[in-house]
């Protein structure tokens, strides 16, 4: 099994467009329709041309929140516990307080000036007056009313009940758009995972609109055709990745949201080994090129965020959910009544424009905003199979980073042979095509006090042939589980139990659980 969140975009301008629609039972009144929607869908592109920061910034930035109903739909398909007991855990947390760890202490310094500007978030996050410190206790005592209303009632508290009816007001005072009626017309869409081989394992992941799992294939099976994968485990491995990852993000902004745009043939390419040799023919061992040689022909996504989390029982059913809200403190904004903070998932659609974009191309039209569309992402939650048998979980947090995180880390384990932690906190390096530069971790100080940092003949190889490098003390943050498994598995087997180890990402301070 894999469940991913994704999270639905609408307005209530557009739902009575669909009222209207559905009613409508004459030619006149039905052409009269067909101007209003595309005046109504030109209106929703460029609902943000008059206040560009109004994207990302505010309440008008959210998008409508669905991770509550696809966990819901998740627990009613394969869930054993009670509802109610779910909740338990987050209840305490957010009533009796959660210790402010240095990771979230840095993401507050940082966001400090939003933070203060908000209500809510000043109630929450800096109650006397500053934003919270390491080592000091967050309380969000509204949170914990809402999340017990949602496990005795059910998700229709807060998709039309009385926390839905709280937050949405709240919205409707912050500026935004969503009200009742989009929470109560949310529909949770589930679709199969898409599969994808590559080096011999199997990747069960999201599809799009996310361009993760065809974007992490594309790459492996670029690298893949080099013959002997020896080079991996040197510097002209971490050239050759990088040049694959520049060709992926050229061509990944074709895609988008499967139900308004056709996406089959862009993601069939993307797969298959014809489109991987023809990038492998145009990488050069010896030089990068500029980012145009790249064939990019739009603008790319610069999405942020997300948190990651994989689990397998011992019946070895797997899930990899990757959540967000974007930025740190999503749009900037909570909810006073609920405690909930509002996501900015809008900023991850393109918009039409008449500004030069800082890579001097057009926004992606497949990833424009529409009514009940959900935007592109890099989200890469991915279960993979060996011969049929679970040998991983894996995903990550990080906007734009993700691909490369969990490529990176996909490698490190299963083809250059490191251990689960080692292949996790090894140094990695990132690139977005444009602006054209490597960026590579250095002095990260783990949790365990050990110092990630890309090799200085890492860093002179890459310089040699033309590579631009920026260190970077923040990347993106990687989970990961692994299933030791035999040469072989006996066909009377059916499902193997081997060995589990599971590492949380040290740059982050977590860790992991069992049970």
């Amino acid at each position: 099994m894999i469940y991913y969140g994704v999270v639905s975009t609408t307005t209530r301008d557009e739902q009575n467009y669909t009222s209207l629609h559905c009613n409508c039972n004459c030619i006149a009144l039905q052409a009269w329709l067909i101007i209003l929607c595309f005046f109504l869908l030109l209106y929703e592109q460029n609902m943000y041309a008059a206040d560009p920061t109004s994207k990302f910034k505010g309440a008008l930035a959210m998008g409508v929140p669905g991770e509550l109903a696809g966990l819901h739909a998740a627990w009613s398909r394969y869930g054993k516990l009670p509802w109610r007991s779910l909740f338990a855990p987050a209840i305490s947390l957010a009533r009796d307080g959660f210790l402010i760890v240095p990771y979230v202490a840095n993401a507050l310094l940082e966001s400090s000036a939003d933070v203060l500007a908000d209500p809510g978030l000043r109630a929450v996050f800096a109650p006397h007056g500053k934003v919270l410190g390491a080592g000091e206790i967050c309380r969000n005592p509204a949170l914990a009313d809402a999340l017990e209303a949602v496990a005795e009632g059910g998700v229709a508290a807060f998709y039309g009940g009385s926390v839905g009816e709280k937050f949405a007001e709240d919205v409707r005072k912050a500026g935004g758009v969503v009200d009742l009626g989009d929470l109560v017309g949310y529909k949770v869409e589930v679709s199969d995972a898409m599969t994808a081989d590559a080096m011999g394992f199997s990747f069960l992941g999201m599809p799009p609109p996310s361009s993760g799992t065809v974007g992490m294939a594309l790459i492996l099976n670029v690298l893949g055709g080099y013959g002997s994968l020896e080079f991996l485990k040197g510097f002209l491995g971490v050239h050759r990745l990088v040049e694959a990852i520049k060709h992926m993000l050229a061509v990944r902004m074709d895609l988008g949201d499967p139900a308004f745009v056709n996406v089959a043939g862009n993601v069939s390419e993307m797969l298959s080994p014809e489109f991987a040799d023809r990038i492998r023919s145009r990488i050069a061992d010896n030089t990068t090129f500029p980012s145009s040689y790249y064939l990019p022909k739009w603008s790319q996504l610069d999405d942020h965020g997300t948190s990651h989390l994989c689990v397998v029982d011992g019946d070895r059913n797997a899930v990899a959910m990757t959540t967000t809200v974007n930025y740190y403190f999503g749009a900037k904004v909570l909810s006073p009544s609920t405690g909930i903070v509002l996501n900015n998932e809008m900023d991850d659609f393109s918009v039409p424009s008449n500004h030069p974009t800082p890579d001097h191309l057009p926004p992606a039209p497949a990833n424009f905003i529409a009514p009940g569309k959900r935007p592109l992402s890099s989200m890469t939650p991915a279960i993979i199979l060996k011969d049929g048998q679970l040998a991983g979980v894996v995903g990550a947090s990080g906007g734009t980073n993700i691909i490369a995180t969990v490529t990176q880390v996909f490698l490190n384990h299963f083809v250059v042979g490191l251990g689960p932690l080692a292949s996790v906190q090894r140094a990695r390096v990132y690139h977005k095509l444009v602006p054209n530069v490597v960026k590579y971790e250095d002095e990260i100080v783990a949790d365990g006090g050990e110092v990630i940092e890309l090799s200085g003949e890492a860093r002179a190889f890459l310089r040699m042939r033309g590579h631009q490098l920026e260190s970077t003390a923040s990347g993106a943050v990687c989970q990961l589980i692994v299933q030791e498994l035999p040469e072989s598995v006996p066909e009377e087997i059916k499902v193997y139990r081997g060995m589990l180890t599971a590492v949380s990402d040290p740059r982050k301070g977590g860790s992991p659980a069992g049970l």
